[in-house]
């Protein structure tokens, strides 16, 4: 199964099938911190899941979860399972989109390639080495940091991810610093973003499985 490691703490995270959008309850949870967004920690349950709430632990550290926020901290851990879809394949890094929010992974070391053994291109649901269907569009939340003639680009856990927007279409600068809804849509290798409310087709489809 192929080992991709967390850019911000050295986490390695096992991908699996995406699956529906995460739905906060006030039930205790247990989960790993696998990230940050806005302020806010992101957390993979044991199953994937990843869900984000309050507190201030580092990637890695194995909490205990409810009502949205961290109640204990229950050690540390160098593995976690995350769900996601491929957004975007750069040099040594993936980066993911976990229902409705986006992580980014270091490539850890594999087996060489064989002639059949192509990466996953954006949009592809992706499970260990599996690659296992294409998602058309999925929803997510990130923080601008830049806008461009044509492109907008996003903090992901401390890296940046500058992804084109359809032709003819701007953001304001007035977005910069500011955390934003897109819906990403695959086609033709890349994902192309639109601001929520841009796109008649709001749904996160590519958590949805294949």
């Amino acid at each position: 199964m192929k080992r991709v490691i967390l850019a911000t703490a050295g986490l390695v995270l096992v991908l699996a099938l995406p699956a529906g959008a995460a739905t906060r309850n006030t039930a205790s949870m247990k989960g790993v911190v696998v990230g940050d967004q806005h302020g806010a920690l992101l957390v993979a349950s044991s199953g994937g899941l990843v869900q984000k709430v309050s507190g201030r632990e580092r990637a890695g550290t194995r909490v205990l979860i409810g009502g949205g926020r961290v109640l204990r901290t229950l050690g540390w851990t160098d593995r976690a399972l995350v769900r996601g879809v491929v957004v975007r394949r750069t040099g040594g890094l993936m980066f993911l989109s976990a229902t409705g929010h986006l992580l980014v992974v270091h490539l850890g070391v594999r087996r060489l390639a064989s002639t059949s053994d192509t990466p996953p291109s954006p949009g592809t649901v992706v499970q260990g080495d599996q690659q296992l269907g294409q998602a058309g569009q999925v929803q997510v939340q990130a923080t601008v940091t830049a806008v461009g003639t044509g492109t907008v680009t996003l903090n992901v856990n401390g890296q940046a991810l500058t992804i084109p927007l359809p032709a003819g279409l701007s953001l304001p600068a007035s977005l910069v610093g500011t955390q934003v809804t897109l819906n990403l849509s695959f086609a033709n290798g890349q994902a192309t973003a639109n601001e929520q409310g841009d796109n008649g087709d709001q749904g996160d489809q590519g958590d949805s499985g294949d």
